[in-house]
C-alpha cells in the first residue's frame, strides 16, 4: 500500500503491532489487526476535525523537530498528538513524515489530524557495523537508538550481527534511514558539390555566338504584384552570312506564366507568335528541351493581346488572403502546342527583336532562362523580375541593416567608478549555501583559442577516445571551451552608446538578436552599464537582469541610478553566466562513483526484480525466448476490500508499515520483492511496446545501467515515462523519483501530465525551478506544485521531484548525497550535453539506483556553440553515446524479435499516433529504419487530402518555391523573408478560411530558424486577425504536434553565406529537419528557394531539402513554382 494510498480520501487504515513470543532465535512482527476506522472523510473528520476550520484535509510534508510526552511539532510550527500517529509508529526527532493537517480558528494555527512515516522500507539480512553506548548503525547507512528501537524479547543487538529492519526516512547525522525494529537472523553469503561542367556550359550559353549580339540587360526590376511591364530585346546580326532564329523558348518551368513573348523583325507589321513552353526536362539541348517553335499565325495582322499565350493558373500567391476557394487551381494547364513555322531569317547587317512581356503574379524573384535557338548555336538570357505584393508593405525594412561593432572606451581602473545594486538580492527567494567552487578557466586554454593555438597543445586527452581515465579531463576540457566561446561571442554583442526605455520606476534595455539567442540572456544574468566618458573618468553601474520580453530587458540597478537617469546614451558589456557550467564541472567530480558499469558498460548483470506482478499481457523473452520476468500469482485483495473503489489505485498498490514488519518473519524463505498492482496499468491505452518499457524500467533488472526509452516522433515516450514514474511511485514505497529535462517547457509538460493523471498530488510532488525563473512563466495548473519547490530543504523530500537537469545542482547546494533518488528519469535526454546529464546522475546509487534516459538521438541534440567543443564531442548527448556502445547497439541478428535492441536496456516505440503516412514515410525511412507504424486516427490525418490548394490530391505535401529577398534591418542580425512571409500568411489564410476543409487557427504551426521572420509573419497574420496561429522555431515546436505544418526557410542568397552558422536553421542540420517535418499530422507546406536548399544542406547528412523534392518526385506531385 503506498503512503499517498493511506492518505487520499480513502480507508484510513489503523495499523496495530504486537510482539509475539518466538522460540529459540526466531522472534517476528505479526499484524494482528487491520481496521478499517472509516470509509469516508467524512467520518474521519468527525472523530479528528474537532473544531477545525476547513472542510478539506491539506497534506504536510515535513520533518519532526520536536517531541513532547505526548505529542510534538512538525516544521516547528504543525502540532500534532501522538494519539494521531498511525500505530505502530513511534516517531522520533528528525524523522520525515506526511501528515494530514486542518487551521484551527481563532488561533490560525495548524494541526495535524493523522501522521505518519514519508518513506518507509524493509531490508533484510544487513550487519550491525557499530554500536556505541545507546546508538548503533547497521551497513554505514542506517541508523538506530536502543531508546526507540523495538526488539524481541531478550534480544541484545551486538556489533556483527546480521539482522533483518523495518526503517523509516530520518535525518539522524549523516544517515537518512531510521531503525523502527530489529530482528536477528543467520548471515546469508551475498556474492556534397557542384559540376564544374555545367557552370562553363551555363557561362558559354550566355555568350554571344556567330557574330550575333544580343541584348544584354534583360531585368525587368521590381513589379507590383498584378502590375505588368513590357521590354523588347534585339538581336543584331553584324557578321556576313544570314542567322536563322529558329526558336525562342524557355528552358525552365514557368507554371505562373509570369513571362510571354513575341518575335519581331523589321519587315514585319505583324508579330511572329511564340508561345511559352512548360519542359519536362532540363537538359538544355534542342532534342531535349519541350518547347514550341515560333511560327507565323497567319498574314492577318492581329492585336499582341489576342495573339499572346496567357494561360494562367491559379495558386495560392495569385490573390491575396480571401475566403473564397477556387476548387481547380491545384491542377497543372494543359500545354499549349503549335505547329512548327521556318523560323526567323535575319540578313547579314539586319536585326529583329523579341518583345517580353511581364505579368507580376507570385511574390519573389523570378529568373527563368529565354533561350533563342538558331540553326547552329544557342544563345541565352536571363529574364529577371522582382514581384511584390501589397501586404510586403507592412513588414518592409524599417531602417538599414548597420552592425557595428562595440567601440567600448577602455578606462584604467585608477578612472573607474563602481556602483553596484545596493538593494538587489539575487537569492532573496532561497538562501542557499553557496559552496561550488569556480572552477576558473585555464589561462592557457584560454589562450589558445584566442591565439589559435592547436587546442592538444593544451589537453592532447581530446585527441582520445573518451573513457574512464579520461572522462573527467576531456569534458571538463569541452566545458571550458564552449565558456571561452560564449565569453568572446558575447563581447561581438557590447553595444556602444545605447539609450535606455522606462517602464515605470524600471529601466528597459532593447537588445537586437536576444530573441534568437545572440546574444543568450537569462533572468539573472549579470550586466555592466558605463556612462560616456568625461574628463577622463567613467562610472559603471552593476545591474541584473529581471525580466525578458522579446527583445526588451528590464534590469534591476542601483536606486539612485534607475531615479536619475535621464536617457544619457550609455555603453553595454554582457557577462557570462557561469552557474550551470559549474553544476557541469561539479557533476564531473560527483558521478566518478558511477564507475565502469554506468558511463561505459560492457556487460549486463542481472539483478534481482524491484517489483514482480500479476502482468496481464505476454512477457518479454531473452535467451531463446525464457521468461525473464518472475510471476507472482498471490493476490492482494484481503488488503484493499475495505478500500473505496473508485480509489482503489492507492490503496491496494503496497503493504502498509506492518504488513512489511511482519514479513520479517519469513526468515528461512527468498526474499520477497514489492508485489505489482492488481489492475495493471494506470493508463490502459499503452500500446505493447510501451507497456513493455513500464514493466522493465519497474523491474530494473540491469540496474544500476542506464535503461534508455527510445522514443521517435508521436510515439508517446512521455505518456510511457508518466506511466513509470507512477508505478514507481506506487510500486516501491522506499523509492524517490528525479524527473529531470534539459528545459523549463519539458519540465512543465511532465509535470502538466502527472497532474492530469489526477494520481499525484502536490503532496507527493513538486516542481522545483530555477531561482531566476519568474511565477509569470508558469501555467496556473502547475502553480501548487512550484510552491512547496521554493524551499529546497522541503522540496528534497517529496517522493516525485520534477526540475531541469541544471537546477538538480541546486540539491548539491544543500549537501544531498549520493543515493538520496532511487529513480532518475532524465526526459529529453537527448537534447543534454553529458556533463548537463551527469548533475542528477550524480545524486544516484551506484550500487541500487536507476537511471532512465527517455529521448530520440536523432532529434535535437545540445545547443553548442564552440566548433573545438563540437569537433571533440561535447554535442554527442549521453544518450547518444551510449546507444553506440556495444551493448545498446541495434542488432537486427540477436534480436530481431525485440525490436532490435536487447529488450534489457532499450526499448524502441514504433507506434506514431501523429502523421499521415506520406509524412511519416520520409522521416521513417531517413532516420528509423523504416519501422515507424502508422497508427494516427484515420480521420484526423486525411481530413486535408481533398483541399483544393493540394498539386495532387491524396498526398499531403506541397512545396512551394519562393525566390524571395532575405533582409536585415536596424541593428538585429536576424533575416526575414518578406516574399515567404507574405506566402505562409496566404496558406494560413486559405486553410482557415477554405469552405471545404477549415483548419482552425490553433491547429496550424508555422516553423522558421529566423527571430525576425517570426516577428514579421505574426505581423501579417495579425493583420488578417489569425494570431491565434504560432509560429516559432524548432526548438519551441520540439514535443508539440499541429494538424497543419508551414515551414519558412527564409534565406534565399543564391551568391553565398556569410554567416554559415545560422545559415537555412534545420534544413541544414538533419537533426533539427527530422523534428520539422515530424511535427504535422495532415499537411506539411514547405517554403523557400530551391535554387538555394539543394545545395544548402550538408552532404553527409543527404541534404534535407533534396530529399523533400524527392518525395515529391517519387509521388508524382509537381511543384509550385512561385519564382
Amino acid at each position: 500500500m503506498s503512503h499517498e494510498g493511506c492518505i487520499e480520501k480513502m480507508s484510513h487504515m489503523n495499523l496495530l503491532f504486537s510482539w509475539s513470543s518466538y522460540h529459540g532465535f526466531k522472534s517476528c512482527l505479526s499484524v494482528l489487526q487491520v481496521e478499517a476506522v472509516s470509509d469516508k472523510w467524512e467520518d474521519d473528520r468527525k472523530n479528528h476535525g474537532g473544531g477545525l476550520s476547513d472542510s478539506s484535509p491539506r497534506m504536510l510534508i515535513g520533518c519532526v523537530t520536536s517531541l513532547m510526552a505526548s505529542a510534538g511539532y512538525i516544521n516547528q510550527t504543525t502540532y500534532f498528538s501522538l494519539e494521531s500517529v498511525c500505530e505502530g509508529f513511534q516517531p522520533c526527532k528528525g524523522d520525515w513524515v506526511e501528515a494530514e493537517y486542518w487551521i484551527r480558528p481563532g488561533t490560525w494555527s495548524s494541526e495535524a489530524v493523522s501522521v505518519k512515516p514519508l518513506r518507509y522500507k524493509r531490508v533484510d539480512k544487513v550487519c550491525i557495523s557499530s554500536l556505541c553506548g545507546r546508538n548503533g548503525v547497521m551497513e554505514d547507512s542506517i541508523f538506530f537508538s536502543l531508546d526507540s528501537l523495538k526488539l524481541p524479547d531478550g534480544y541484545i543487538p551486538r556489533r556483527g550481527d546480521v539482522v533483518n529492519t523495518v526503517v523509516v526516512e530520518s535525518s539522524q547525522s549523516c544517515y537518512i534511514w531510521r531503525a523502527l525494529c530489529i530482528t536477528p537472523v543467520k548471515r546469508r553469503d551475498v556474492a556534397a558539390v557542384a559540376e564544374a561542367a555545367k557552370e562553363s556550359y551555363g557561362a558559354l550559353l550566355l555568350k554571344n555566338k556567330g557574330d550575333v549580339e544580343v541584348t544584354q540587360m534583360t531585368h525587368f526590376g521590381t513589379l507590383k504584384e498584378g502590375g505588368s511591364k513590357t521590354m523588347v530585346i534585339w538581336i543584331e546580326n553584324k557578321g556576313d552570312i544570314p542567322q536563322n532564329l529558329v526558336s525562342c523558348k524557355l528552358a525552365g518551368w514557368d507554371k505562373a506564366r509570369q513571362f510571354r513573348f513575341q518575335v519581331l523583325d523589321e519587315a514585319q507589321a505583324c508579330p511572329v507568335v511564340s508561345f511559352v513552353s512548360v519542359p519536362e526536362k532540363k537538359n538544355l539541348s534542342d532534342e531535349n528541351i519541350n518547347s514550341i517553335n515560333s511560327y507565323r499565325k497567319n498574314k492577318t495582322c492581329q492585336t499582341p493581346e489576342s495573339s499572346l499565350v496567357d494561360n494562367r493558373n491559379d495558386s495560392p500567391g495569385d490573390r491575396p488572403c480571401e475566403g473564397e476557394s477556387g476548387g481547380k487551381g491545384g491542377t497543372p494547364p494543359q500545354q499549349q502546342v503549335a505547329e512548327p513555322g521556318p523560323g526567323v531569317l535575319v540578313p547579314p547587317g539586319g536585326r529583329t527583336s523579341v518583345v517580353v512581356v511581364c505579368d507580376a503574379k507570385n511574390s519573389g524573384r523570378c529568373k527563368e532562362l529565354l533561350l533563342l535557338c538558331f540553326s547552329k548555336f544557342l544563345i541565352g538570357r536571363y529574364l529577371e523580375v522582382n514581384v511584390v505584393s501589397g501586404e510586403e508593405s507592412l513588414i518592409a525594412v524599417r531602417e538599414p541593416f548597420s552592425w557595428k561593432k562595440p567601440k567600448i572606451s577602455q578606462v584604467s581602473a585608477s578612472t573607474k567608478t563602481t556602483v553596484v545594486v545596493t538593494t538587489q538580492q539575487r537569492n532573496s527567494r532561497r538562501q542557499l549555501p553557496s559552496f561550488l567552487p569556480q572552477y576558473p578557466i585555464p589561462d592557457r586554454l584560454k589562450k589558445c583559442v584566442e591565439q589559435k593555438i592547436d587546442i592538444l597543445t593544451f589537453q592532447p586527452l581530446l585527441a582520445e577516445l573518451l573513457n574512464m581515465s579520461n572522462y573527467k579531463e576531456k569534458f571538463s576540457t569541452l566545458l571550458w571551451l564552449e565558456e571561452i566561446h560564449a565569453e568572446i561571442e558575447l563581447k561581438e554583442y557590447n553595444m556602444s552608446g545605447v539609450t535606455l526605455k522606462r517602464n515605470g520606476d524600471l529601466l528597459v534595455l532593447e537588445v537586437p538578436g536576444l530573441a534568437e539567442s545572440r546574444p543568450s540572456l537569462y533572468a539573472g544574468d549579470k550586466l555592466i552599464l558605463k556612462t560616456q566618458e568625461y574628463n577622463g573618468h567613467v562610472i559603471e553601474y552593476i545591474g541584473y537582469v529581471t525580466e525578458i520580453h522579446e527583445e526588451d530587458v528590464t534590469l534591476k540597478l542601483n536606486p539612485e541610478f534607475e531615479q536619475a537617469y535621464n536617457f544619457e546614451p550609455m555603453d553595454v558589456e554582457f557577462t557570462y553566466n557561469r552557474t550551470t557550467s559549474r553544476r557541469c564541472h561539479f557533476a564531473l567530480e560527483q558521478v566518478i562513483h558511477l564507475g565502469v558499469k554506468v558511463l561505459f558498460p560492457e556487460e549486463i548483470i542481472l539483478q534481482s526484480p524491484q517489483v514482480t506482478g500479476n502482468w496481464n499481457h505476454a512477457q518479454d523473452t531473452r535467451n531463446g525466448g525464457q521468461s525473464t520476468t518472475k510471476v507472482n500469482r498471490k493476490t492482494t485483495k484481503d488488503q484493499t476490500k475495505h478500500g473505496r473503489k473508485e480509489k482503489c489505485v492507492h490503496a491496494k498498490d503496497l503493504p502498509g508499515v506492518v504488513a512489511l514488519a511482519a514479513e520479517t518473519s519469513d526468515l528461512a524463505g527468498e526474499i520477497p520483492t514489492p508485489i505489482a498492482r492488481e489492475q495493471e496499468f494506470f493508463n490502459p491505452l499503452l500500446n505493447e511496446n510501451q507497456q513493455l518499457a513500464v514493466r522493465r524500467i519497474l523491474s530494473g533488472d540491469c540496474r544500476p545501467l542506464p535503461y534508455v526509452l527510445f522514443g521517435p516522433p508521436g510515439t508517446g515516450k512521455t505518456v510511457t515515462i508518466i506511466e513509470a514514474v507512477l508505478q514507481v511511485h506506487f510500486a516501491l514505497p522506499d523509492s524517490r523519483i528525479l524527473v529531470c529535462t534539459p528545459s523549463n517547457s519539458a519540465a512543465d509538460l511532465v509535470c502538466l501530465r502527472l497532474h492530469e493523471s489526477k494520481v499525484l498530488r502536490p503532496a507527493a510532488m513538486v516542481r522545483v525551478n530555477a531561482t531566476c525563473r519568474f511565477e509569470e512563466t508558469i501555467i496556473d495548473a502547475i502553480k501548487p506544485y512550484c510552491k512547496d519547490g521554493e524551499d529546497i530543504w522541503k522540496a528534497s523530500r517529496f517522493r516525485v521531484i520534477i526540475t531541469t537537469c541544471s537546477s538538480a545542482g541546486l540539491f548539491y547546494q544543500i549537501g544531498v548525497r549520493v543515493g538520496h533518488f532511487t529513480h532518475v528519469f532524465v526526459d529529453e535526454a537527448g537534447q543534454a550535453s553529458e556533463p548537463e546529464c551527469l548533475i542528477p546522475l550524480g545524486l544516484i546509487s551506484d550500487v541500487s539506483g536507476q537511471i532512465v534516459l527517455a529521448g530520440d538521438p536523432m532529434q535535437l541534440g545540445p545547443v553548442i556553440k564552440s566548433r573545438l567543443a563540437m569537433a571533440y564531442g561535447l554535442n554527442v548527448s549521453m544518450l547518444e553515446r551510449l546507444m553506440s556502445r556495444p551493448v545498446y547497439l541495434r542488432d537486427e541478428n540477436a534480436f530481431g524479435a525485440c525490436g532490435a535492441y536487447n529488450p534489457l536496456l532499450v526499448t524502441k516505440l514504433v507506434k506514431n499516433y501523429r502523421s499521415h503516412a506520406a509524412l511519416l514515410a520520409l522521416p521513417s525511412r531517413l532516420f528509423y529504419h523504416r519501422e515507424l507504424e502508422v497508427c494516427a486516427d484515420p480521420k484526423v490525418v486525411t481530413s486535408l487530402l481533398g483541399w483544393e490548394k493540394l498539386p495532387k490530391k491524396g498526398f499531403p505535401l506541397i512545396f512551394h518555391g519562393v525566390r524571395g529577398n532575405e533582409a536585415r534591418e536596424g541593428r538585429s542580425p536576424s533575416w526575414f523573408n518578406p516574399a515567404e512571409a507574405v506566402q505562409a500568411m496566404r496558406y494560413c489564410c486559405l486553410l482557415a478560411r477554405s469552405v471545404s476543409s477549415q483548419v482552425s487557427a490553433g491547429d496550424i504551426g508555422v516553423i522558421t530558424p529566423y527571430r525576425k521572420q517570426v516577428e514579421k509573419i505574426k505581423i501579417l497574420l495579425r493583420n488578417v486577425d489569425l494570431m491565434d496561429i504560432k509560429v516559432g522555431s524548432v526548438e519551441e515546436f520540439q514535443g508539440q504536434e499541429h494538424l497543419v505544418i508551414i515551414i519558412s526557410t527564409v534565406r534565399s542568397n543564391e551568391d553565398g553565406f556569410e554567416d554559415d552558422r545560422y545559415f537555412l536553421g534545420f534544413l541544414s542540420n538533419s537533426k533539427r529537419f527530422n523534428v520539422a517535418i515530424t511535427r504535422p499530422k495532415a499537411l506539411l507546406i514547405v517554403l523557400g528557394n530551391p535554387h538555394v536548399l539543394v545545395r544548402a544542406s550538408p552532404p553527409a547528412a543527404m541534404p534535407s531539402s533534396a530529399r523533400i523534392l524527392e518525395t515529391r518526385e517519387m509521388s508524382g506531385t509537381r511543384l509550385i513554382h512561385g519564382g
